[in-house]
């Protein structure tokens, strides 16, 4: 069985990190911020729409030729969520793992800090964009994903807060982050 693997968060939540951490056997990452850099790697931001129309290409490439794969997204709109529904229909498992941070001021910061060391500019008024609309989109992503993992990486180490098969609860930490209380579990 084919398996699809979403790691989900705001940006500077640490998608990235997360995905090398857990070194899945992917045939295929699929990440738009990569494709911008192989694009233009001297202004990676001023591709992004040609790198996303890149990672769709490649997404239904995978689904088409049942390719275990995993890709990162900010979760900001609803066109994962309708990828990950047909990949479920499709015959793959779908794993979400989702990363957040305390607060969007966390993200900014991170995005500013990864700015000093090299890494590719976020504009804060999209941090804060992305930040509402890829929490808000949380509960829907939870409801398809065959395994949902949430986790907290604002401190020295990644917490794991929620862990969540077809919809029953498995794992749950005592106490939940104010950011995770728009879910309705």
């Amino acid at each position: 069985m084919p398996e699809m693997y979403v790691f989900a968060g705001c940006n500077g939540a640490g998608k990235s990190t997360l995905i090398e951490h857990f070194g899945g056997d992917y045939e295929f990452i699929i990440n738009p911020d990569q494709i911008a850099k192989q694009i233009n790697p001297i202004d990676p931001r001023s591709v992004d729409l040609s790198a996303g129309k890149e990672a769709v290409k490649l997404i239904r490439n995978c689904l088409e030729k049942e390719k275990t794969f995993a890709m990162e997204t900010t979760l900001s709109g609803q066109y994962v969520i309708r990828q990950m529904n047909a990949a479920k229909k499709a015959g793959y498992k779908v794993f979400l793992y989702y990363i957040g941070l305390q607060d969007v001021q966390m993200h900014v910061d991170r995005i500013r800090t990864r700015v000093r060391e090299g890494g590719h500019f976020i504009a804060t008024e999209d941090i804060i964009r992305r930040y509402d609309h890829s929490l808000a989109n949380l509960q829907g992503a939870i409801k398809v994903a065959d395994v949902a993992i949430v986790i907290d990486n604002s401190g020295e180490k990644y917490e794991l807060l929620l862990e969540i098969h077809n919809g029953e609860i498995k794992k749950q930490s005592k106490i939940l982050p104010t950011w995770l209380k728009v879910l309705e579990i």
